[in-house]
């Protein structure tokens, strides 16, 4: 996940992921959200793969989410990934669910990203923890991912607190 830039991940909802009202159930969105994070992961060249052989992982502390319109089978998505602020050890993540094709890749990366429109179907964010494997404990977020990721120095960390705050915020009515 590169520093307030976002990634997209194409997918296309498949009829497994359905459930008997012929919509997508509830739990697969948080599938989609975590191949959108793979992704985010392997385009910045720091995959979680590379990260668990390392013995890190980064596990989901917090979550907030909001459904905004059912997804159905067939119908073309994009997940859309921004790594917004970090502190030592801990990440927080905005996450989008798109119609695939109503995202100008011109503006992916302006603060429009956190504009919700019509084909917006779900929004998320989410505070992830670095973790040892073998301890289960918190760790520094590693340096290779904070440089890889585009990632501010501590100076500008300092002189921008908002950075460093990744207590989850809760959806108003005006993010709908």
């Amino acid at each position: 996940m590169r520093w307030n830039t976002t990634s997209s991940f194409a997918i296309e909802v498949q009829f497994e992921d359905i459930d008997g009202g012929g919509v997508v159930h509830h739990p697969n969105y948080l599938r989609y959200l975590e191949r959108g994070r793979c992704q985010a992961m392997r385009e910045i060249g720091v995959p979680f793969e590379k990260c668990l052989k390392d013995g890190i992982a980064f596990v989901v502390a917090e979550v907030n989410s909001k459904y905004l319109m059912p997804l159905q089978f067939g119908q073309r998505i994009c997940v859309l990934t921004r790594l917004v602020a970090m502190r030592k050890s801990s990440l927080k993540v905005f996450q989008k669910i798109v119609a695939a094709g109503s995202i100008d890749p011109e503006d992916i990366n302006s603060a429009d990203f956190f504009k919700l429109d019509k084909n917006t179907f779900f929004i998320s964010q989410l505070r992830l923890v670095a973790v040892e494997l073998a301890s289960g404990r918190p760790i520094s977020v590693p340096q290779d991912l904070r440089v890889a990721g585009n990632c501010p120095s501590e100076a500008e960390f300092v002189s921008n607190p908002a950075w460093t705050n990744v207590r989850l915020q809760g959806f108003t009515s005006d993010s709908q």
